[in-house]
């Protein structure tokens, strides 16, 4: 009896550790958060924004496209933007100018039947992108689409009219326009919706004419996706359609989120209902040579379900990831892609950043929470986007900055 109660005491003794760990506090537990800490850079309380744009000297511009929320939608009495320039934590101001940014009229030309997007090549309509390049002139790029204002409950996105889809570049030292590109049929058709843009100033590119080079996702919702090359020298260029898409089923998801490696090379792109992350040559692009380009693209593997894309002078690829709350980075040099930032305050990160100062920036616009998109819980076609938005900045790693020329 005794060595029966003597093994049932050391029995306990063994089990006593276990069962005092059973402590609530001691369960192990996501902490939500990793990598650098969030700084709240600007509070969006009025019209809703996608891009993000910061110049070399610290100045900050941002848009509001028509052709998402149908409240940007300028309806010839009530003032909106479409870029404004960030000048406090809470304000923005219309940039060039108001005048610019307000067709005469409305966006919207009403006489039409059905109504269309204004063909104005002299005002901003539908703005989907802002961006700086490398020599530090701001870049707009204008979808010429908008959505209707009269019908909250049942907006129709208008399509385009020759005139409106362009390229603008404004110098940022006098706030002056330097050039207009206004799109031709060959290059936009009417379902088109330009999504982002990026900008390479090389004047050795291939294809070009010496000034540069713009490469814009199209995404349509139409299907009509592609991948524009157009030379900044002449305005024209390659509107490659389908047919570069990735070697796979989604490509009518939507091709969106679009970067450049530093040395001008590649082409990173992403769809914005996939998680993968794409590559293409630039040079083949700018070829137009259909077959060969889709020939050239790479699946460089999951990065998570983002919008847009942006890179450092490291080479590292960023991307939102919104099922992790967070912001992935590819490095090529692994071909692994791992998360960077990550804080329950991101969701939809829409668009990024990398500016001089060593910093990413980036929007988060709940893009996620619009009446569209349906969560899978409550009624359906309800705008469950919750003011402010916000424009957050972390510092980049291992000293990654902007590219510049």
């Amino acid at each position: 009896m005794a060595s029966i109660m003597n093994s049932l005491v050391v029995g306990l003794a063994t089990l006593l550790p276990y069962v005092t760990a059973q402590n609530p506090s001691d369960i192990r537990t996501d902490p939500l958060t990793t990598g650098p800490s969030l700084e709240i850079y600007h509070y969006f309380t009025g019209q809703w924004p996608t891009g993000i744009a910061v110049s070399a000297t610290g100045r900050s511009f941002v848009c509001y496209p028509a052709g998402l929320d149908i409240t940007n939608t300028y309806n010839g009495i009530i003032p909106t933007m479409q870029v404004g320039e960030i000048n406090s934590t809470t304000s923005e101001t219309a940039y060039p100018n108001a005048t610019y940014n307000m067709s005469p009229g409305g966006a919207v030309n009403r006489l039409a039947v059905p109504p269309v997007t204004k063909g104005d090549p002299n005002h901003l309509l539908g703005v989907q992108s802002v961006i700086i390049d490398s020599i530090d002139t701001l870049w707009i790029l204008d979808t010429g689409r908008v959505q209707d204002l009269e019908d909250p409950d049942h907006p129709m996105l208008y399509a385009t009219v020759p005139g409106g889809p362009k390229l603008v570049n404004i110098d940022l030292s006098t706030n002056s326009i330097i050039q207009t590109i206004v799109f031709n049929t060959d290059l936009v058709k009417p379902d088109s919706y330009l999504n982002d843009v990026r900008i390479d100033r090389n004047p050795n590119l291939s294809g070009t004419t010496g000034k540069g080079a713009a490469y814009i996702t199209d995404s349509s919702l139409e299907e009509d996706n592609a991948i524009i090359f157009v030379d900044l020298g002449t305005g024209k260029g390659s509107h490659l359609r389908r047919r570069v898409r990735p070697p796979s089923r989604l490509h009518h998801l939507r091709r969106d989120g679009i970067a450049i490696s530093p040395d001008g090379n590649t082409l990173y792109f992403s769809v914005i209902g996939g998680r993968f992350l794409y590559s293409v040559p630039t040079a083949a692009l700018r070829a137009g040579n259909f077959a060969s380009a889709q020939s050239q693209i790479v699946n460089l593997g999951e990065k998570g379900i983002s919008d847009g894309l942006e890179t450092d002078t490291n080479g590292i690829v960023y991307a939102g990831n919104v099922e992790q709350d967070a912001i992935a980075m590819y490095d090529p040099a692994t071909t692994y892609a791992t998360i960077f930032v990550r804080d329950p305050r991101i969701n939809w990160v829409d668009t990024m950043s990398v500016a001089a100062d060593g910093y990413l920036y980036f929007t988060v616009n709940q893009l996620n929470y619009l009446n569209a998109i349906y969560p899978g819980t409550g009624p359906p076609l309800v705008d469950r986007r919750t003011r402010p938005f916000v424009a957050f900045r972390v510092p980049l790693p291992n000293g990654g900055t902007k590219v510049s020329s």
